[in-house]
């Protein structure tokens, strides 16, 4: 499966932002719900059932996202740190009437399908070129690729630690001393890779702050 390059990446954000289509103001949740994904490396089914009432800290500095373990692929607790940018989103989802659930489908009630993101990601003229999932591949590449002067040192290392990476993605680590998972491992330095991020998406877009949406209706 080909993937954006991260060349690529610029285009593909600013048109996520001006999406649009037949279903009209579904188009809102829709481009909410592809931005939330790139701004939060979760996988498409721990986003789809996401309820208002799992988000805490939205108006202080310290914004996370409560998934509880019955939909996470390991079976445990995963805490999401989240951007400033990734809290406007929710705020302003939190505030429409439609449903409980963050981001709503068009039956009364229920969330987005398994295809809306998918489908978006077609209409934009990404069929075969990139998924929802390779997001996810993205920001770890990117991660991955951040490096910083070593103190003292002509070298180099890594700025974010392989483990908050993999700790973010809620990768499965068989390792037996991660038995004991801690939902809540790294989230001070998850917090602020994942800010670093969520500003690096607003440079790569070329605007000033987050994604603009509609207000509530």
């Amino acid at each position: 499966m080909a993937k954006v390059l991260t060349s690529e990446l610029p285009e593909l954000l600013r048109k996520i932002e001006g999406y649009r289509n037949e279903v009209g103001r579904r188009s809102d949740v829709t481009k909410a719900a592809l931005s939330f994904a790139f701004l939060t490396w979760v996988r498409t089914s721990e986003l789809r059932f996401a309820e208002k009432n799992e988000f805490e800290g939205l108006d202080g500095p310290t914004p996370v996202w409560r998934i509880p373990k019955e939909r996470m692929k390991m079976e445990r607790e995963h805490l999401v740190p989240l951007s400033s940018q990734a809290a406007s989103i929710v705020k302003v989802m939190i505030a429409r009437p439609d449903c409980n659930y963050i981001f709503p489908g068009t039956k009364r009630n229920k969330p987005i399908s398994e295809n809306t993101m998918i489908y978006g990601l077609y209409r934009l003229g990404y069929h075969s070129r990139q998924t929802v999932h390779g997001f996810r591949s993205l920001a770890s590449t990117w991660a991955d690729e951040q490096l910083v002067p070593l103190p003292g040192a002509s070298t180099w290392m890594r700025k974010y630690d392989k483990d908050w990476v993999e700790m973010q993605l809620a990768h499965s680590d068989d390792d037996e001393v991660r038995d004991a998972y801690n939902s809540a491992d790294y989230l001070v330095p998850r917090r602020g890779m994942m800010q670093d991020w969520a500003d690096y998406l607003d440079r790569c877009r070329g605007g000033e702050g987050t994604l603009r949406l509609v207000d509530a209706a």
